[in-house]
Formats: structure tokens, C-alpha cells, sequence
């Protein structure tokens, strides 16, 4: 073990990606960016805090990287030494790596909400504003000296010195409206249409579309249908709902089935082979659900300690005691793996179920509970909101020295003290 890479930088990056991308830059915004803005999942809730806090959470993990440092900073065990150097460049290297991704993601969410809703966003006006496409105003002022800027030059000589319009704009406005009224007048023709394939409309109602402007003539033609044909459009409804009732059901539980089809094959691996590798699979995603439910419950501490303190409430709380209590754990795991199994007296073998019971403890509890895409989402947050306040670095750098300290403090004293008796 050495070297600033660690072993779970890769899926540190990619949680933090995707976490980027499930994070809009505005509320009016889609959650689910890659996809329309009236798709049945925009409104499942659920799903949204299953990407981002049992996918994103799960795939990235706070403690393993923490473990590996450690490991590399104390040296026992280790082919290459202490290693405080290469140790702290890992640290360095995996939180600007995780930022860095997350910030990206964001900007890729932005560039598919701008694909799939164009009409939902209007980007960057130059001042760094997003938001619905009727948010969008540009002031256009004069200097001390009475002149124009760049912008406003141009808007002066495109409007004029009084704001009349231009011919341009005037045209666009003509296009428009001719546009709005090809479609009023397709509108009346396909309920018309619709209409007459009827046997009992009613001739007053048809005169009023045909000669009328009143929208209320239009629904009430819409409706009028007989029964033959209500029963066919009610029918297919039904069949319409009911699909896509079974689409959302199917993609619901289909993670569930998966999961569940992969834990009885592992099961039924490891009783056929006693392979401790199927061992370890299975015992890890047996794990690994309470880490991720604890980790969601302590995620619901944020803003709510020291809410009366101006100095302090800003912290969250919640993702630091997960992380630090994750470390805790994944730490605890190594040093007795290194003291009993490694340095032992050989009772205890590599694959016997003790050393598995370590790793999956360390991989799927401690792994699920800590997290760093939720860690750098917070970060970057807090830097939005406090611009001139260092208390982004703050919340950052203590985690990480917390979490290296008492990391340090749990993992030497066992592993020094068992590599001394050997």
C-alpha cells in the first residue's frame, strides 16, 4: 500500500459526478435533468434521495480513503515505510479530485436541462443568473460622460435614442403572432374534425366554431362525442395509465429484484465453493443497507444543532458525524484485521470468517455510512453562501484532520504494539 492514488479515488470521482448532476443550479429545474420535465419519475421524491443519498452515498466512501492514509502515514505493515508526504498529497488529491467532479457535474446538469427542457432554462446572462427564461432582464445605462457601453451602444443603435422598436423586432413580433394564430386556427380544425365524425353534434355549437372566437365553444366541441367513441377513449385511458402504472412499478422494484438476485447467488456460492470471496459479497450487502439508513438519519441533524449560534450553525453536522463515526469503524476494522489475522499467531486465517467479517464490515458498513459526494456537495455549498468566508476550507480541511487524527490515534497503538510481541 502506497502512493497519493488510493484505491477508491475512481469511485470517489464518479459519485461525486453523478451527485453533481442530480444537483440543479435552480429550483425551478427538472430533478432528473437527462430527462422531460413531464416524465412521471420528476415526481417520485423517492427516487431522488435513493440516487443521491443511497447511490452516490453508497459509491463514494469517506472512511476507506481515511484507512489508506493512515495506513500509509503510521507504516506498519507496509513495504515502503511511513509515508506522511505521499499521504497528505492523497488527502489533497481526493478532496480537489471529488470538487472538481462535482463542480462538472453541475455544468453537465445544466447542459441536459438545456437539451430536454429548453424552455424551462435560460443560462447565464452575464451576471452569473439562471433561472426561468422570464427572469432574464438586461439594464442598459450611460457612463458619467453621457456615453453608450459596449451593450447599450448596441441596443442604441438597434432601438434608437427614444426605444422605438426596430424593424427586426417588429417583424418578430408579426412572426409570432401569425405563428399563435396558424395554431388557434389548426386547433379549431382537428376539434371540427373530431367533431364530425359524431352522429349527434349539435349545429349551434359547430356555427359558433366556425364563426366565433370564443374559447369556451371550442371545449364545449371537444366534449361533444357520442357514446360509442367516450367509451373507446375512456377505455384506452385505462390501458394508458395502467401502462404506465407497470413501467413505474417495474422500474421501482427492479433495483430491489436485482439486488435480491445477486445476494441468493452469492449465498448459494458460498455454500457450494466456500469461496470467501462470494463470503464477503454477500455478507457486504448485508451490511451495507444500515449504514446507508444510519447515515440518512444523521444527514437530518443538519442545520438543526446550535441553531442559535451564529458561529456554529452552519456546520453539518450530520455528514460529519457520519464520516467521522464511519472512520471510527473502518479504522478499528484494519488495525484488528493487521493485529489478529496479520500479526497473529495464525489461528486465524485470510479467509476464515473473522478476516472476512473485517473487510466486509469495513467495505459495506463503515464504506455506506461515510461519504464523500454528500461531503463535497456541502462544501461547495457553504462556499456559495458565504463567498467571503473561508468556512468552506474550514468545514473541509477539520473533517479531514479530525477524522486523520483520531484515525491515528485508534490504529497505531494496536498495530505497533502487536508488530512489537511478534
Amino acid at each position: 500500500m502506497g502512493g497519493s492514488i488510493f484505491a477508491d479515488l475512481p469511485l470517489n470521482i464518479l459519485g461525486c459526478f453523478i451527485m453533481g448532476i442530480m444537483t440543479t443550479l435552480s429550483s425551478d429545474w427538472p430533478a432528473v435533468p437527462w430527462l422531460k420535465s413531464t416524465h412521471p419519475i420528476q415526481g417520485m421524491t423517492h427516487v431522488h434521495v435513493s440516487l443521491k443519498t443511497g447511490l452516490c452515498g453508497s459509491l463514494t466512501t469517506f472512511a476507506s480513503w481515511n484507512s489508506q492514509m493512515v495506513v500509509m502515514m503510521n507504516g506498519s505493515g507496509t513495504e515502503l515505510g511511513s509515508q506522511v508526504v505521499p499521504a497528505l498529497f492523497g488527502y489533497m488529491i481526493g478532496l480537489h479530485c471529488g470538487v472538481g467532479s462535482f463542480v462538472f457535474g453541475t455544468k453537465v446538469s445544466s447542459w441536459l436541462n438545456r437539451w430536454k427542457n429548453p424552455s424551462l432554462v435560460r443560462f447565464d446572462d452575464g451576471g452569473g443568473n439562471v433561472g426561468r427564461s422570464g427572469n432574464r432582464r438586461r439594464h442598459y445605462r450611460r457612463d458619467s460622460g453621457g456615453n453608450y457601453g459596449r451593450r447599450s451602444r448596441r441596443y442604441h443603435l438597434r432601438h434608437g435614442s427614444h426605444g422605438r422598436s426596430s424593424p427586426t423586432r417588429k417583424r418578430k413580433k408579426k412572426e409570432e403572432a401569425d405563428c399563435s394564430f396558424s395554431e388557434h386556427v389548426a386547433k379549431k380544425e382537428s376539434l371540427l374534425k373530431e367533431a364530425s365524425s359524431t352522429k349527434d353534434i349539435d349545429n349551434t355549437v359547430k356555427s359558433n366554431v366556425m364563426n366565433g372566437n370564443n374559447d369556451n365553444s371550442i371545449a364545449n366541441t371537444s366534449t361533444i362525442v357520442n357514446d360509442n367513441n367516450g367509451l373507446q377513449r375512456t377505455k384506452y385511458i385505462i390501458e394508458e395509465q395502467a401502462h404506465q402504472l407497470s413501467k413505474i412499478f417495474y422500474l421501482e422494484n427492479l433495483p430491489f429484484l436485482i439486488v435480491a438476485g445477486l445476494f441468493l447467488f452469492y449465498i448459494l456460492s458460498d455454500t457450494l465453493s466456500n469461496i470467501a470471496f462470494y463470503r464477503f459479497m454477500w455478507l457486504s450487502s448485508l451490511l451495507t443497507p444500515p449504514g446507508a439508513i444510519l447515515r440518512w438519519k444523521l444527514s437530518k441533524l443538519n442545520g438543526t444543532i446550535f441553531q442559535h449560534s451564529r458561529k456554529w450553525k452552519w456546520v453539518p453536522y450530520g455528514t460529519l458525524m457520519a464520516n467521522v463515526l464511519g472512520s471510527l469503524v473502518s479504522i478499528s476494522c484494519v488495525a484488528t484485521y493487521q493485529h489478529v489475522v496479520v500479526n497473529g499467531s495464525g489461528s486465524y486465517s485470510k479467509d476464515g470468517w473473522l478476516a472476512v467479517f473485517l473487510k466486509a464490515m469495513q467495505v459495506g458498513f463503515a464504506g455506506s455510512l461515510s461519504t464523500v459526494s454528500t461531503f463535497v456537495k456541502e462544501i461547495v455549498d457553504i462556499s456559495k453562501k458565504y463567498p467571503s468566508h473561508a468556512k468552506s476550507c474550514y468545514y473541509g480541511i477539520g473533517t479531514i484532520v479530525c477524522c486523520c487524527l483520531l484515525g491515528l490515534s485508534i490504529y497505531s497503538p494496536i498495530v505497533r504494539s502487536s508488530a512489537g510481541s511478534v
